[in-house]
Order: C-alpha cells, then structure tokens, then sequence
C-alpha cells in the first residue's frame, strides 16, 4: 500500500488513489483507525499557501476531520470546503471554546464521572481539542484541572462530577453508546464505511471504524480502545489474526460482538470456533438491513 504523509497531521498515512478525483488518507492523526478523503488538486494548492496561512489552517483542518469522523461524518475535503473552515463559526477559537471541545470528548466516551480515559500517546490527540499543538494542548488540560473539571494522571484523564455536569450541557445531553466497527481488508472496510456507519448511527450508536492499517499489532492502546465500545462488529471478510484475537479480547470482556463476513470471502473461511457464527452479506445496504432488526 502506498503512503504518503497526510497535509494536516504530517504523519505517514495510508494511501489509496480513486477514480473519481479523490484522494483516501488513512490512519493518520486526522482519523486515527479511519479515513479521510481529498480532492487530489488541493494537494500541490495548500502546499503552495504562504507557510504563515499553513500555519494556523492545517491544525484546525485536522481537528476539523477528527471531530468529523468522530460523529459519525467522513470528511471528503475539496480546497474551497479547506479554505473555509477556518472561519467556520463552529470552529473553536478562544481557550474557553477549546477547553469544552475536549470536555466534549471525554464525556461522550465515558459511562460517568471519574471513569478514566486515556489519551496515550497525547501527541496523537491533541487535536481533539483544536490545539494547534501538544504544548497547547497541555496547558488546556492543566486549565480544566485546576478549574476542578478533570482529574489528570498524565495521559489519563476523569471527568469530575463538575466536569461531567458541564460537558452534559456542552453536549446538549446527547450521549451516544459507542459501536465499533473493525473489518478484516481494508477496501471492503471502506465499502461498508458509507452506509453500515450510518445504518448503526440510525440506532443510536456513535461509530468509529477500525481499518486493518490500524491494527498492525494488538497493543495495548488497541485493547484500551476497545474496552469504550458497548457493541463490536467484526468483519471477518480475509481478516488476520489481529482482528480475530482484537475482537476475540473484546468478546471475551463482555462486550456485546457480531460477526460478519461477505459472500465472496465465506467459502474460505476456516472452521471457527461454535461461538463465531458470522452474518454471511453480500450487499452493504443487506446487512445493515439484518444488523438493524437485531436491534
């Protein structure tokens, strides 16, 4: 798979070149476990802004696609749509706005107060708060922290009873159970991306997708993840052993998992376990049908 380095994050990023003009960029900082799309001219365009315009465009065109992601929106980024982020009256500018995105974030990934939530390595999240860097993003939290809002262990972060309270304004009591959707090849993740997301959303839950180009290994940040979600649908359409023992792990601390797997894929897989019994699909739109009636 070919790798470029994303224009927002700078970090190296999975690569895939589309037929319709568009760029897919994955598992970057920008969409950690996910993807964005990019119009492949405005590329070269924002490389040729003024390094002044890069400096203070790119890092909210980061956080702009990491929220997006985050609920449940897969940014697909044209250069006039980039340029006009940054004044977008939905992007946080002043301390106080930033320091509720990151409320924001936490209280919708918690169940309640003083529940921890780590954000190991911070130099991958600090983003979420629309810090232009870790720096900043230091300085919001240690703010929240002396404000009484969250107790902070250095990577680990609780929200306090105050902090909850405030971040359930914040977020108009929208809350939301975290489903997480892990797929076994990356293409056929990306197919079901566009409609099984919205399908599960349509349920109530807040989707997160997990590529194969982000479970290189089951880690311990990967395991930590997992533990947030309250349902996991596991792809097992020519998964690897990653995604087996992820989702087994997941299975195996109670939470809620579904297996799945495409039509085409199903003659070759091996023999499982009774207690795997996947869901045989052939279309996207089929099985958030089936996935729908299950709730």
């Amino acid at each position: 798979m070919k790798k470029k380095h994303c224009l927002f994050c700078n970090e190296l990023a999975a690569l895939e070149t589309d037929d319709d003009g568009f760029d897919t960029y994955s598992d970057c900082m920008c969409a950690p476990g996910a993807f964005y799309r990019l119009d492949s001219s405005a590329y070269s365009a924002i490389q040729a802004l003024p390094y002044a315009k890069k400096r203070t465009l790119l890092p909210v065109v980061s956080a702009y696609i990491r929220e997006q992601f985050e609920e449940g929106d897969r940014a697909a980024l044209t250069l006039d749509r980039i340029l006009a982020i940054a004044d977008s009256p939905d992007v946080p500018m002043t301390q106080e706005e930033k320091e509720k995105r990151l409320l924001r974030y936490l209280y919708r990934r918690s169940d309640a107060p003083l529940e921890p939530m780590s954000l190991h390595p911070m130099s991958r999240h600090y983003n979420v708060a629309y810090a232009a860097n870790l720096q900043e993003f230091v300085f919001i939290m240690e703010q929240l922290r002396e404000s009484g809002r969250i107790i902070r262990e250095g990577a680990v972060l609780r929200l306090t009873e105050q902090g909850w309270s405030e971040a359930a304004a914040i977020a108009g009591g929208g809350k939301r159970k975290l489903c997480t959707v892990m797929a076994g090849d990356e293409q056929i993740g990306m197919e079901l991306s566009y409609s099984l997301l919205a399908g599960l959303e349509q349920c109530g839950y807040q989707t997160r997708l997990l590529l194969p180009s982000a479970m290189k290994k089951p880690d311990a940040d990967l395991l930590e993840e997992l533990k947030s979600s309250k349902l996991i649908v596991a792809d097992l359409s020519d998964a690897g052993p990653v995604l087996y023992y992820s989702a087994g792990y997941a299975a195996s601390a109670g939470i809620p998992t579904i297996w799945t797997i495409h039509s085409d894929k199903s003659n070759s897989l091996q023999e499982q376990s009774g207690w795997i019994r996947p869901i045989v699909w052939d279309k996207p739109e089929e099985l958030v049908y089936t996935l729908q009636q299950k709730f």
